[in-house]
């Protein structure tokens, strides 16, 4: 599934999966008077899913449990991906779908309803504004508006958050993420902003910034002589986690390379030791390419 497995998706899984992050990502979107009521101590990440098979192709979510203040109840905070290339229309009936869904499957466990929080992340290039689902209908008769259903969502785009807020986050490393995030679909201001990004996980464990730097190289598309610069000219006590990632990327991007080539010359005719002598390959890694040619046909 395309939203599950991009690269975007990937990363936001990997730095909310870290309890701190979250937390710092919650207090930072959610309106003030709702992150006071919840217990942030208790916070803890659900294995449910409340997206249904109709939704997968457009978003992915991640769901949190979390206890109100001075009491036992749970809310469910759920956080949705959308990566849509341009703003969607229509969103606020899949965000209506996601919510029915929720609650269904909290009914059919026998466990008591709890409220959703959805919130919707967006970093697309294009400026999205906030809809409710009244806002589809045209202009309906004050007698028919009780039958359109209303419910509220959290609509969080970086793109309207300017890069001097982003800095007074007080997690060095949700700064970071947000700007890479930011600036994932802007290749050239993306890359003015990698040495800060670099420099504001120094602190965070080697996991995160792994994945944040697996994520940043990615996106922004450098070429392998402006990772190699990059990654010699970082703070010393990040240098060994940056190199060694760059390494492995690098050599991911001259894998891809290569079957790219052999592909290209495949589909052009050439022979299987033309192949082997440009791309510098043995004839068996030429049989599995063409192999996967042809089970594609």
């Amino acid at each position: 599934m395309t939203a599950i497995t991009s690269i975007h998706d990937k990363f936001i899984r990997a730095i909310l999966a870290d309890t701190e992050i979250a937390i710092s990502y919650f207090k930072a979107c959610l309106p003030e008077n709702i992150a006071d009521l919840l217990d942030w101590s208790t916070l803890t990440q659900l294995s449910d899913t409340y997206i249904s098979k109709e939704l997968r192709e457009k978003i992915s979510d991640i769901v949190y449990g979390c206890r109100r203040k001075d009491s036992t109840r749970k809310v469910k905070i759920s956080i949705l991906f959308e990566h849509k290339s341009k703003p969607e229309k229509f969103t606020p009936v899949q965000l209506l779908n996601y919510l029915s869904s929720g609650f269904q499957k909290q009914a059919a466990q026998d466990k008591e309803v709890s409220p959703i929080i959805p919130i919707l992340l967006y970093h697309g290039k294009e400026r999205w504004r906030y809809r409710t689902l009244a806002t589809l209908f045209n202009a309906p008769d004050q007698e028919l508006r009780p039958f359109i259903p209303e419910y509220d969502y959290i609509y969080h785009d970086l793109g309207e958050i300017s890069d001097e807020d982003i800095q007074l986050l007080e997690n060095k490393f949700l700064r970071a993420s947000f700007l890479a995030l930011k600036y994932s679909q802007l290749k050239a201001e993306l890359v003015k902003w990698i040495p800060t990004i670099l420099a504001l996980s120094a602190e965070a464990t080697e996991n995160l910034q792994t994945s944040l730097f697996v994520y940043t190289f990615e996106v922004s598309e450098l070429e392998e002589d402006q990772i190699i610069r990059l990654s010699e000219e970082v703070p010393a006590n990040i240098k060994n986690t940056v190199m060694s990632t760059a390494d492995v990327f690098i050599e991911k991007g001259k894998r891809e390379k290569t079957e790219k080539g052999v592909r290209n010359m495949i589909l052009r005719n050439y022979s299987d030791k033309e192949i082997c002598e440009v791309q510098e390959v043995t004839p068996d890694y030429v049989a599995r390419i063409r192999k996967e040619l042809a089970d594609k046909e």
